[in-house]
């Protein structure tokens, strides 16, 4: 039995990722710094990524096969460049020849200014979340760009956010004209435990394989939770933000490797309801 060692296991694609993995027969441990009620699969393990000497110890006592790299801090959390460099350099330099450590990485490495981006387009992040994930990607055997990770319930940030100014009576401001190719949760962590069975390495991007917009991302998933969007969004525009406007990813490599189907938004949707009736 294969054993996997999933960092940031209370995330919204770590807890999917373990959820999938658990059900495919992996042995799944699952890692988590501050939220052990998030995780839902696989032996629970506290680790804090910057804690060199943890990092060690948890990966001594698990022995895994494949390290997934998950975790990453909340975006305002304070010293986030080195958080993200840091937590990566510990896991690359602790990690056993033979063990093979894939990391998740984001369209943020990005400007936004063309796309759409293929694996080998040169960086040029606008942040230091794409800063820090550019150069986290050097120190793995397999990175996996994606882009924002959704999905149809509470408990999912990209969800979460508008929930709370809704309930503080405030109108939810989405971009009409930022696009992403935004991938649902269930679908990002099936395409990765496909990867696993396959030699691949190097950079794959998996994200969506239709970009779409924050305006119609945020519309669609609280229309999925049965709330009418029209009273609570306000579209705007992205324009001299200094945000990135367009992270398209270009996903046709990975849907000619991966036996799994890249889901459209509406796709995904179909998918998350037909499971709900099961």
């Amino acid at each position: 039995m294969t054993r996997l060692l999933i960092t940031g296991g209370s995330g919204d694609l770590g807890r999917a990722l373990c959820e999938r993995a658990t059900l495919a027969g992996y042995d799944v441990v699952s890692t988590y710094l501050s939220r052990p009620e998030r995780i839902t699969a696989g032996d629970a393990l506290a680790l804090d990524l910057s804690d060199r000497d943890a990092v060690a110890a948890a990966l001594d006592e698990c022995q895994p096969d494949v390290v997934i790299h998950t975790a990453v801090p909340p975006l305002s959390a304070p010293n986030l460049r080195q958080q993200i460099v840091t937590g990566a350099y510990h896991l690359r330099k602790q990690c056993p020849s033979t063990t093979r450590l894939v990391m998740l990485s984001t369209d943020m490495i990005f400007d936004g200014a063309r796309p759409p981006y293929r694996e080998d387009a040169p960086p040029a992040p606008l942040s230091a979340y794409g800063q820090a994930k550019a150069e986290m990607e050097q120190m793995a055997d397999t990175v996996v760009r994606t882009s924002l990770i959704y999905d149809f319930a509470p408990g999912n940030k990209q969800i979460d956010w508008m929930l709370e100014r809704i309930h503080r009576g405030e109108r939810v401001r989405l971009f009409e004209d930022e696009f992403r190719s935004a991938i649902w949760a269930v679908n990002l962590a099936e395409a990765l435990l496909v990867l696993l069975d396959s030699p691949l390495k190097g950079t794959l991007n998996i994200a969506g394989p239709a970009a779409i917009s924050r305006l119609e991302l945020g519309w669609t998933l609280l229309d999925a939770l049965d709330i009418d969007p029209a009273p609570h969004i306000e579209a705007v525009s992205a324009a001299g933000s200094g945000r990135p406007p367009n992270l398209t990813l270009d996903v046709s490599m990975a849907s000619l490797a991966l036996r799994t189907p890249l889901l459209t938004l509406a796709e995904a949707r179909e998918a998350w309801e037909q499971m709900q009736k099961a």
